[in-house]
């Protein structure tokens, strides 16, 4: 494994937004000032099979990206990021035999690709492995609190367990004014697109609720972690919960451990707030 080290800052990322322009509730200079308010670095706008140049309406606090969300039948959801033309199906059949195609084509326009809300979404285990070459999903949709699960965290592990290095994505999903800002990620990089979409290709970058990742290393013999105070940290592997610490309210900032040799394919850190509040770091293959 490649050593990893997460530090310093990092730019507050929403990459799924809508606005008017679909099925949104505000437009599209009423969405970028209220994610300016809430503190945001970068905002994609991604309304349903279609693709707009919004660079204009970035301001000098937030970057704007020109996204896209193809949507197909059965409620089968890809972010397109980083790219900059009309998808395959934003006219025409959209049935989700044409998934694959979608995926494809972000990729090889140099994009980042991100199956979204698997659960809200009905897909299971086997159809995400039906499909190839996507480099995330969303793990948490909070757009979908109060009409499905907002957490795909079950797929994520199947697919992690299964081999597959997949990212994991927080994003709102925000069509109105109570999902905004409620998920997001941390991005590790110049705040520049080219830059953002290649962090996100590398991984550099963790999802969360709320809570912060102050430091994360691992150089393949250990892995160490600091936090913001939270009530627990917990390395999860293929096998569960593998190490833990835990407190009072509060009472967390610290972990590292010495990793075992062979006996776990991969590993990831969850960090829990007392308020219920989680964040998720990238997996790490060992």
């Amino acid at each position: 494994m490649q050593p990893i080290c997460l530090t310093g800052p990092s730019l507050k990322t929403n990459l799924h937004t809508h606005t008017t322009f679909s099925d949104g509730a505000f437009s599209l200079k009423e969405v970028v000032a209220a994610y300016e308010a809430l503190d945001y670095d970068i905002l994609a706008i991604t309304d349903h099979n279609q693709w707009r140049d919004n660079s204009h309406a970035s301001t000098d606090r937030v970057l704007v990206l020109s996204s896209n969300e193809p949507s197909l039948s059965h409620r089968e959801h890809i972010l397109a990021t980083g790219v900059h033309t009309d998808s395959p199906v934003d006219h025409g059949d959209r049935t989700c035999t044409r998934s694959q195609e979608v995926i494809d084509w972000i990729n090889d326009q140099g994009g980042f690709s991100t199956l979204n809300h698997p659960t809200w979404s009905g897909m299971s285990v086997d159809r995400l492995l039906e499909l190839d070459r996507y480099h995330s999903i969303e793990i948490v949709n909070t757009g979908c609190i109060g009409h499905g699960s907002e957490f795909s965290l079950t797929h994520w592990d199947e697919l992690l367990r299964r081999g597959r290095l997949v990212w994991g994505l927080a994003t709102d999903d925000s069509h109105s004014v109570w999902d905004r800002g409620l998920g997001w990620v941390e991005v590790y990089c110049d705040k520049e697109e080219s830059a953002v979409v290649q962090a996100l290709k590398e991984g550099r970058f963790y999802a969360t609720m709320g809570p912060a990742f102050e430091h994360v290393e691992c150089d393949g013999d250990r892995i160490f972690i600091r936090s913001e105070p939270v009530q627990g940290i917990a390395i999860l592997s293929e096998q569960g919960p593998i190490k833990t610490v835990h407190g009072g309210k509060g009472s967390v900032r610290e972990l590292e451990w010495t990793l075992p040799r062979r006996e776990h394919r991969y590993i990831r850190v969850e960090l829990h707030r007392s308020d219920g509040k989680k964040a998720w770091s990238n997996p790490i293959f060992l």
